[in-house]
């Protein structure tokens, strides 16, 4: 991995990195609050591919005490594959061609891909961010905040960063457009939806980092 400046993550995602990628401890020990801060150390960070996948875990627990949360706890709304199949929202998700499984893997494909990917998921994690009740902000905050963290250790890897798709200022628009007038599922389902699908991105992403 390659050494990567502080200044160039989100300030809110900075102290929580340094905590959770520069230290060995099981990712259980990395507190929510500590995403909180505005804290931006001068000096590199540096990430192994352990520590990355400390780093993926948080999120993914993160993002699954949230779904659990929305859920109130039912295990049928947790686990309902059916309507994420069935959405139209265009989720980014890792397919064969894309250079990520262990048949064909890619690696620098793949990280086009997750890179390409977690952008397009930044404009789903606003909308989620927006909509969530008032108590749970703080924790979409941290799930989008610690994702835009992710995909700036990865970007550092890519050889070409020319390649990386980012959404444009018209498509950001037209796509939260289209979030913010969803009528074929309430407000919470679309959230789930996202959330479950940002999981599986990311298992994706993790089982394709372990490949390097």
């Amino acid at each position: 991995m390659k050494f990567l400046s502080a200044r160039d993550f989100h300030p809110l995602a900075v102290l929580g990195l340094m905590l959770a990628i520069a230290t060995a401890f099981p990712t259980s020990q990395v507190r929510r609050e500590d995403y909180t801060e505005d804290s931006t150390p001068n000096r590199p960070v540096h990430t192994t591919s352990q520590q990355l996948g400390g780093l993926i875990s948080y999120i993914l627990r993160e993002i699954f005490e949230m779904r659990k949360e929305l859920c109130n706890n039912d295990p049928d709304c947790m686990a309902n594959d059916d309507a994420l199949s069935e959405n139209n929202l265009e989720l980014p998700v890792i397919q064969r061609n894309d250079g990520c499984l262990q048949t064909g893997y890619n690696r620098e494909i793949c990280l086009l891909k997750i890179t390409s990917g977690l952008l397009d998921y930044q404009i789903y994690l606003e909308f989620v961010t927006n909509n969530v009740p008032d108590n749970k902000k703080d924790k979409a905050r941290v799930i989008q905040s610690a994702t835009k963290t992710l995909n700036q250790i990865l970007k550092q890897e890519v050889k070409d960063v020319g390649k990386i798709v980012t959404p444009s200022p018209t498509a950001k628009a037209l796509l939260m457009e289209k979030l913010e007038s969803q009528k074929e599922w309430p407000r919470t389902k679309t959230i789930q939806l996202i959330l479950k699908a940002l999981e599986e991105f990311l298992k994706d992403t993790m089982r394709s980092t372990r490949q390097n």
